[in-house]
């Protein structure tokens, strides 16, 4: 199958993490011309819009679930003093990521991690203030349990940005689990919004996610 034929079938068919290595290996190069520019997808613009409008000042973030970096990429010219960190499982889709730059010309990322997701995840830096998440959590990849490998990440009283594929939200229980990790105490209560994920005159255009937004607490034992 050729690079230009990949699309969101394949991406929401795979099942496992050595699934969608193999599916990004093949992607990565073509990824925003086959896919990003050709459907209008405008899902990582809408998820830095979102952070910037409903995040204070923070300094230390990290973009989980990489990918080819254009999430980071606004975000940085939204806010051009953060330090951002990745984390992704495909390294050739962080190779992509490396090259995105700010609107000064610097790198985009201080830092990228190939990291699978649906594990604990090792963190080498100071806990961050924030995580944001674009596409990431959707059929095939993330689901509600990859959540508390996440909140390790952040220090007590960050910020999680993330979005979920709207029909994932409903079928894997998302909400059920935020519930979970309220009762806990390990999250304050999110906010959930809704997005669109494609500009209009997209053949995709009316597809939504929802944004959880919300703050870590105590740690979870």
């Amino acid at each position: 199958m050729s690079d230009e034929a990949l699309g969101l079938e394949q991406a929401y068919s795979v099942k496992t993490p050595e699934d969608n290595r193999r599916l990004y290996a093949k992607w990565a190069a073509t990824y925003e011309s086959s896919f990003v520019d050709a459907k209008q997808y405008r899902y990582p613009k809408a998820i830095a819009q979102v952070f910037d409008d409903v995040v204070p000042s923070v300094t230390r973030v990290l973009d989980i679930g990489t990918g080819t970096g254009l999430t980071g990429m606004y975000l940085s010219r939204l806010r051009t003093g953060l330090v951002i960190d990745g984390m992704d499982i495909s390294p050739e889709m962080l190779a992509q990521a490396k090259l995105k730059t700010r609107a000064d010309g610097r790198v985009v990322y201080r830092a990228l991690y190939e990291r699978d997701l649906t594990k604990k995840v090792p963190n080498e830096n100071a806990p961050y203030q924030a995580l944001f998440s674009s596409g990431t959590f959707t059929h095939g990849h993330l689901g509600p349990e990859s959540l508390r490998n996440l909140l390790p990440l952040l220090e007590d009283g960050g910020w999680l940005v993330v979005g979920v594929n709207n029909e994932h939200f409903e079928s894997k229980g998302f909400a059920s689990e935020l519930e979970s990790l309220v009762a806990l105490a390990g999250i304050e209560r999110p906010e959930i919004m809704r997005i669109d994920v494609y500009e209009p005159g997209s053949v995709h255009y009316g597809d939504q996610a929802r944004v959880i937004v919300t703050r870590r607490q105590a740690p979870i034992t």
